[in-house]
Protein backbone atom coordinates (compact mmCIF):
# COMPACT_ATOMS: atom_id res chain seq x y z
CA UNK A 1 0.00 0.00 0.00
CA UNK A 2 1.65 3.18 -1.27
CA UNK A 3 1.01 5.97 1.62
CA UNK A 4 1.52 9.72 1.31
CA UNK A 5 2.60 12.50 4.01
CA UNK A 6 1.53 15.63 4.18
CA UNK A 7 3.54 17.88 6.80
CA UNK A 8 2.14 21.09 8.31
CA UNK A 9 5.72 22.62 8.87
CA UNK A 10 3.97 25.25 11.42
CA UNK A 11 1.46 22.80 12.93
CA UNK A 12 3.60 20.02 13.64
CA UNK A 13 6.67 22.16 15.19
CA UNK A 14 4.00 23.78 17.68
CA UNK A 15 3.20 20.18 18.93
CA UNK A 16 6.85 19.16 19.06
CA UNK A 17 7.50 22.06 20.88
CA UNK A 18 4.73 21.53 23.66
CA UNK A 19 5.04 17.66 24.18
CA UNK A 20 8.96 16.93 22.46
CA UNK A 21 11.39 19.79 22.88
CA UNK A 22 15.23 18.95 23.05
CA UNK A 23 14.31 15.67 21.12
CA UNK A 24 15.90 15.82 17.16
CA UNK A 25 13.91 14.02 15.13
CA UNK A 26 14.67 11.76 12.25
CA UNK A 27 12.46 12.74 9.72
CA UNK A 28 13.55 9.36 7.00
CA UNK A 29 12.73 7.37 10.12
CA UNK A 30 9.46 9.28 11.13
CA UNK A 31 8.42 8.84 8.13
CA UNK A 32 9.09 4.97 7.88
CA UNK A 33 7.50 4.81 11.37
CA UNK A 34 4.04 6.54 9.99
CA UNK A 35 4.14 3.94 7.03
CA UNK A 36 4.50 0.62 9.50
CA UNK A 37 1.75 2.10 11.74
CA UNK A 38 -1.17 2.86 9.15
CA UNK A 39 -0.24 -0.86 7.22
CA UNK A 40 1.12 0.44 4.51
CA UNK A 41 4.24 -1.16 2.13
CA UNK A 42 6.24 1.56 1.01
CA UNK A 43 6.56 6.28 1.03
CA UNK A 44 4.72 7.25 -2.28
CA UNK A 45 5.74 10.74 -0.96
CA UNK A 46 6.04 13.26 2.00
CA UNK A 47 5.54 16.70 1.62
CA UNK A 48 6.15 19.56 4.03
CA UNK A 49 4.51 22.67 3.98
CA UNK A 50 5.62 25.71 5.59
CA UNK A 51 6.28 30.10 5.35
CA UNK A 52 9.21 31.58 4.74
CA UNK A 53 10.05 35.29 5.63
CA UNK A 54 10.44 37.92 2.89
CA UNK A 55 11.27 41.70 3.43
CA UNK A 56 13.45 42.81 5.96
CA UNK A 57 12.59 39.57 8.41
CA UNK A 58 14.33 37.65 5.55
CA UNK A 59 18.02 38.22 6.64
CA UNK A 60 17.65 36.99 10.82
CA UNK A 61 19.61 33.98 11.55
CA UNK A 62 16.74 31.94 12.39
CA UNK A 63 15.80 32.49 9.13
CA UNK A 64 18.90 31.08 7.53
CA UNK A 65 18.77 28.19 10.39
CA UNK A 66 15.03 27.69 8.47
CA UNK A 67 16.10 27.68 4.94
CA UNK A 68 19.28 25.44 6.06
CA UNK A 69 16.52 22.92 7.34
CA UNK A 70 14.62 23.02 4.76
CA UNK A 71 17.43 22.32 2.32
CA UNK A 72 18.63 19.32 4.01
CA UNK A 73 14.98 18.10 4.39
CA UNK A 74 14.42 18.11 0.46
CA UNK A 75 17.03 16.11 0.08
CA UNK A 76 16.27 13.29 1.79
CA UNK A 77 14.54 10.36 -0.59
CA UNK A 78 10.96 10.87 -0.87
CA UNK A 79 10.46 14.45 0.75
CA UNK A 80 9.20 17.39 -0.71
CA UNK A 81 9.43 20.56 0.21
CA UNK A 82 6.91 23.71 -0.18
CA UNK A 83 7.79 27.07 0.42
CA UNK A 84 5.82 30.48 0.79
CA UNK A 85 6.38 33.72 1.27
CA UNK A 86 5.11 34.97 4.70
CA UNK A 87 3.30 38.37 4.27
CA UNK A 88 5.03 41.48 6.97
CA UNK A 89 2.89 42.80 9.09
CA UNK A 90 3.22 45.63 11.86
CA UNK A 91 0.90 46.59 14.57
CA UNK A 92 0.66 49.21 17.08
CA UNK A 93 0.28 48.27 20.82
CA UNK A 94 -3.15 50.24 22.22
CA UNK A 95 -1.69 50.61 25.20
CA UNK A 96 2.40 51.57 24.96
CA UNK A 97 2.17 53.38 21.07
CA UNK A 98 5.12 50.59 20.12
CA UNK A 99 4.76 49.41 16.54
CA UNK A 100 5.38 45.45 16.36
CA UNK A 101 6.78 44.12 13.30
CA UNK A 102 5.48 40.28 12.43
CA UNK A 103 4.60 38.21 9.65
CA UNK A 104 1.70 35.99 8.53
CA UNK A 105 1.72 32.40 6.97
CA UNK A 106 -0.54 32.33 3.66
CA UNK A 107 -1.28 29.94 1.18
CA UNK A 108 -0.21 27.08 3.55
CA UNK A 109 -3.41 25.70 4.20
CA UNK A 110 -5.02 26.18 1.17
CA UNK A 111 -2.52 24.37 -0.81
CA UNK A 112 -2.12 21.91 1.52
CA UNK A 113 -5.80 20.65 0.58
CA UNK A 114 -5.89 21.21 -2.89
CA UNK A 115 -2.83 18.93 -2.93
CA UNK A 116 -4.33 16.69 -1.01
CA UNK A 117 -7.65 16.25 -3.24
CA UNK A 118 -5.42 16.42 -6.35
CA UNK A 119 -3.28 13.84 -5.81
CA UNK A 120 -6.08 11.39 -4.38
CA UNK A 121 -8.01 11.71 -7.69
CA UNK A 122 -4.96 10.70 -9.51
CA UNK A 123 -4.79 7.52 -7.62
CA UNK A 124 -1.64 9.13 -6.34
CA UNK A 125 -1.20 7.01 -2.77
CA UNK A 126 -3.83 4.40 -1.43
CA UNK A 127 -3.56 6.01 2.36
CA UNK A 128 -2.44 9.47 2.95
CA UNK A 129 -1.70 10.75 6.89
CA UNK A 130 -1.81 14.51 7.49
CA UNK A 131 0.47 15.60 10.13
CA UNK A 132 -1.28 18.22 11.69
CA UNK A 133 -4.55 18.54 13.37
CA UNK A 134 -5.87 21.79 12.17
CA UNK A 135 -9.41 22.10 11.61
CA UNK A 136 -8.76 24.17 8.51
CA UNK A 137 -7.37 21.01 6.49
CA UNK A 138 -10.82 19.19 7.51
CA UNK A 139 -12.16 19.59 4.15
CA UNK A 140 -9.12 17.73 2.31
CA UNK A 141 -9.53 15.18 4.90
CA UNK A 142 -13.22 14.88 4.17
CA UNK A 143 -12.74 15.29 0.60
CA UNK A 144 -10.24 12.66 0.55
CA UNK A 145 -12.31 10.04 2.01
CA UNK A 146 -15.08 10.31 -0.23
CA UNK A 147 -12.90 9.91 -3.14
CA UNK A 148 -12.15 6.72 -1.51
CA UNK A 149 -9.51 6.88 0.41
CA UNK A 150 -8.35 6.26 4.02
CA UNK A 151 -7.11 9.78 5.75
CA UNK A 152 -5.04 9.38 9.16
CA UNK A 153 -4.43 11.75 11.32
CA UNK A 154 -0.69 12.33 13.10
CA UNK A 155 -0.51 14.83 15.98
CA UNK A 156 1.85 15.13 19.10
CA UNK A 157 -0.64 13.13 21.20
CA UNK A 158 -4.34 15.45 21.66
CA UNK A 159 -2.11 18.53 21.40
CA UNK A 160 -3.87 20.79 18.59
CA UNK A 161 -6.11 18.03 17.63
CA UNK A 162 -9.43 19.66 15.65
CA UNK A 163 -12.62 17.38 17.16
CA UNK A 164 -13.79 17.96 13.24
CA UNK A 165 -10.57 16.17 11.82
CA UNK A 166 -10.53 13.39 14.42
CA UNK A 167 -13.54 12.67 13.94
CA UNK A 168 -13.32 12.68 9.75
CA UNK A 169 -10.30 10.81 9.71
CA UNK A 170 -9.87 7.27 9.60
CA UNK A 171 -7.75 6.81 13.12
CA UNK A 172 -5.27 9.36 15.15
CA UNK A 173 -1.67 8.18 15.20
CA UNK A 174 0.11 9.89 18.00
CA UNK A 175 3.86 10.40 17.08
CA UNK A 176 4.67 10.60 21.25
CA UNK A 177 4.10 6.91 20.57
CA UNK A 178 6.89 6.56 18.08
CA UNK A 179 9.36 8.81 19.35
CA UNK A 180 11.60 5.68 20.38
CA UNK A 181 11.57 5.15 16.89
CA UNK A 182 12.33 8.20 15.07
CA UNK A 183 14.78 10.18 17.81
CA UNK A 184 18.09 10.84 17.22
CA UNK A 185 20.88 10.06 19.71
CA UNK A 186 22.58 13.66 20.90
CA UNK A 187 25.71 13.02 18.74
CA UNK A 188 23.91 12.78 15.17
CA UNK A 189 21.99 15.93 15.46
CA UNK A 190 24.84 17.85 13.93
CA UNK A 191 24.47 16.70 10.50
CA UNK A 192 20.70 15.50 10.35
CA UNK A 193 17.76 17.89 9.55
CA UNK A 194 16.65 18.86 12.92
CA UNK A 195 13.01 19.77 14.03
CA UNK A 196 14.72 22.25 16.73
CA UNK A 197 15.60 24.37 13.71
CA UNK A 198 12.66 24.77 11.92
CA UNK A 199 10.91 25.16 15.30
CA UNK A 200 12.96 28.06 16.60
CA UNK A 201 12.58 29.77 13.29
CA UNK A 202 8.96 29.57 13.21
CA UNK A 203 8.60 30.23 17.10
CA UNK A 204 11.10 33.71 16.16
CA UNK A 205 8.75 34.35 12.98
CA UNK A 206 5.81 34.46 15.20
CA UNK A 207 7.29 36.18 18.17
CA UNK A 208 9.42 38.68 16.44
CA UNK A 209 12.07 37.66 18.62
CA UNK A 210 15.65 36.29 17.78
CA UNK A 211 15.89 32.22 19.48
CA UNK A 212 19.18 32.21 21.79
CA UNK A 213 21.78 29.56 19.16
CA UNK A 214 21.12 25.93 19.47
CA UNK A 215 22.94 23.94 21.87
CA UNK A 216 26.04 22.84 19.96
CA UNK A 217 25.97 18.69 20.24
CA UNK A 218 28.41 16.76 22.30
CA UNK A 219 30.90 14.25 20.54
CA UNK A 220 29.19 10.64 19.82
CA UNK A 221 31.16 7.51 20.20
CA UNK A 222 33.46 5.54 17.61
CA UNK A 223 31.39 3.68 15.45
CA UNK A 224 32.30 0.21 15.50
CA UNK A 225 32.59 -2.44 12.79
CA UNK A 226 30.18 -4.43 14.18
CA UNK A 227 27.34 -1.92 13.92
CA UNK A 228 28.89 -0.97 10.18
CA UNK A 229 27.76 -4.85 9.68
CA UNK A 230 24.54 -5.12 11.12
CA UNK A 231 23.59 -1.31 9.35
CA UNK A 232 24.87 -3.18 5.58
CA UNK A 233 22.93 -6.17 6.68
CA UNK A 234 20.18 -4.33 6.89
CA UNK A 235 20.90 -2.13 3.79
CA UNK A 236 21.07 -5.81 1.78
CA UNK A 237 17.20 -6.44 3.31
CA UNK A 238 16.21 -3.19 2.06
CA UNK A 239 17.51 -3.47 -1.14
CA UNK A 240 17.32 -7.56 -1.62
CA UNK A 241 15.97 -7.19 -5.25
CA UNK A 242 19.01 -4.97 -5.98
CA UNK A 243 22.40 -4.19 -4.57
CA UNK A 244 24.00 -1.63 -1.88
CA UNK A 245 25.78 1.04 -3.50
CA UNK A 246 29.01 1.80 -2.12
CA UNK A 247 28.67 5.78 -2.74
CA UNK A 248 24.48 5.57 -1.73
CA UNK A 249 25.53 3.73 1.47
CA UNK A 250 28.61 5.99 2.66
CA UNK A 251 26.98 9.34 1.96
CA UNK A 252 23.03 8.61 2.36
CA UNK A 253 22.07 5.68 4.24
CA UNK A 254 19.95 6.67 7.53
CA UNK A 255 20.59 5.10 10.43
CA UNK A 256 20.33 6.58 14.21
CA UNK A 257 23.06 4.24 15.33
CA UNK A 258 25.86 5.10 12.52
CA UNK A 259 27.57 8.31 11.96
CA UNK A 260 26.29 10.41 9.37
CA UNK A 261 30.22 11.61 8.29
CA UNK A 262 31.02 10.12 4.88
CA UNK A 263 34.96 10.26 5.90
CA UNK A 264 34.49 8.44 9.01
CA UNK A 265 32.46 5.39 7.51
CA UNK A 266 34.54 5.63 4.80
CA UNK A 267 37.65 4.82 7.23
CA UNK A 268 35.19 2.12 8.89
CA UNK A 269 35.06 0.53 5.42
CA UNK A 270 38.67 0.14 4.47
CA UNK A 271 39.19 -1.57 7.54
CA UNK A 272 36.57 -3.88 7.33
CA UNK A 273 37.49 -4.72 3.51
CA UNK A 274 41.00 -5.15 4.73
CA UNK A 275 40.39 -7.73 7.24
CA UNK A 276 38.01 -9.89 4.72
CA UNK A 277 34.58 -8.83 6.12
CA UNK A 278 33.06 -6.58 3.22
CA UNK A 279 33.56 -7.33 -0.49
CA UNK A 280 33.71 -4.14 -2.84
CA UNK A 281 31.83 -5.55 -6.35
CA UNK A 282 30.95 -3.98 -9.42
CA UNK A 283 27.37 -3.86 -9.86
CA UNK A 284 25.31 -4.73 -13.25
CA UNK A 285 25.18 -1.36 -14.09
CA UNK A 286 28.71 -0.66 -13.83
CA UNK A 287 28.52 1.25 -10.02
CA UNK A 288 30.29 0.20 -6.88
CA UNK A 289 28.11 -2.18 -4.35
CA UNK A 290 29.01 -3.39 -1.02
CA UNK A 291 28.36 -6.99 0.23
CA UNK A 292 29.77 -8.68 3.45
CA UNK A 293 30.70 -12.00 3.70
CA UNK A 294 27.53 -14.35 4.35
CA UNK A 295 29.11 -15.58 7.84
CA UNK A 296 30.16 -12.00 8.94
CA UNK A 297 26.59 -10.66 7.75
CA UNK A 298 25.09 -9.79 11.34
CA UNK A 299 21.64 -9.63 11.85
CA UNK A 300 20.79 -5.84 13.00
CA UNK A 301 17.03 -4.64 13.78
CA UNK A 302 14.70 -4.52 10.33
Amino acid sequence: MRVGIFFDGKNFYKGWRATAEGVTIDFAQLAEWLVTAVGGSRLWGAYYYTGIETGELATGESQRRLLRFLDDLELLRGFFVQRFPRKARRRRCAKCGQVHAYSQEKEVDTTMVADMLRLAAVNAFDAAILVSGDSDHAPAVEGVRAIGKQVYVATWGKEGLSPRVRKAAFDHIDLKQGLSEFSLPPGDAASRPSVGEAAASHQAASSGHRPPPAPVPGPRAADTEALFLEELARADRRFENGYVGANYFLKRWKSRRLTQDFQARNRILQKLVEKGKVQIYEAPDGNQALRAKRDDLADGPA
